[in-house]
C-alpha cells in the first residue's frame, strides 16, 4: 500500500471533518432526545450533560487545528499588511513559531493531566468511564494544532518563492 504525503494529509482532513461532523450530530441528538424525554416523558438521562459537555470540548478542540487548516481563525492582519513584504514575512514566520511553541507547550501541559489522571484513575461524574479517556482528545488536538502551524510555515516558505 504506497501512501504518498498528499493522500495522507487527505486522509488527516477527512478524519478531521468527519469527527467535528460526528459530534455535532451526537450533541444534537442527545440533547433533542433530552428534552423530548424531560418535557413529554418527565423522564431523562442522568449523564446525558456530561456527554455534550465532554462532545463541545472535543469538537471545540478539534475545530482549532480545522481553523488553522482553513483560514478561519479570527486575524488581526490589518497592520501586517501594511508592513513591506520582507518584514511581513518575518512577522508572519515569527508569529507561526510563538504558535507553534503555544501547542507544544499546551500538548506537554495536557499529556501531564492526562497522565495525572490515569494515575488517579477517576471516573467521570455522570458516565461510568475513566475521566483521562474522555479527556485524552487534549494532547491529540494540540498535536493536529502544531502540524497545522508546521503547514502553514511550509507555506509561508512557499509562497515566498
Amino acid at each position: 500500500m504506497n501512501l504518498t504525503v498528499t493522500r495522507l494529509k487527505s486522509i488527516f482532513d477527512h478524519l478531521e471533518e468527519v469527527l467535528m461532523a460526528a459530534l455535532l450530530a451526537f450533541m444534537t441528538c442527545i440533547t433533542f432526545i433530552q428534552v423530548i424525554l424531560r418535557y413529554v416523558f418527565d423522564a431523562g438521562w442522568v449523564w446525558s450533560l456530561e456527554a455534550t459537555t465532554y462532545s463541545f470540548a472535543w469538537l471545540v478542540l478539534i475545530g482549532m487545528s480545522y481553523g488553522v487548516r482553513t483560514q478561519t481563525h479570527i486575524a488581526v492582519d490589518f497592520v501586517v499588511n501594511m508592513l513591506p513584504a520582507r518584514i511581513r514575512f518575518f512577522v508572519v514566520l515569527f508569529t507561526l513559531v510563538l504558535c507553534i511553541s503555544y501547542a507544544g507547550l499546551m500538548l506537554y501541559g495536557s499529556a501531564m493531566f492526562i497522565q495525572g489522571l490515569y494515575t488517579i484513575g477517576s471516573l467521570a461524574r455522570d458516565i461510568p468511564v475513566p475521566k483521562w479517556l474522555l479527556t485524552i482528545v487534549m494532547p491529540l488536538a494540540f498535536m493536529m494544532l502544531g502540524v497545522r502551524f508546521f503547514q502553514a510555515v511550509w507555506h509561508v516558505f512557499k509562497d515566498k518563492k
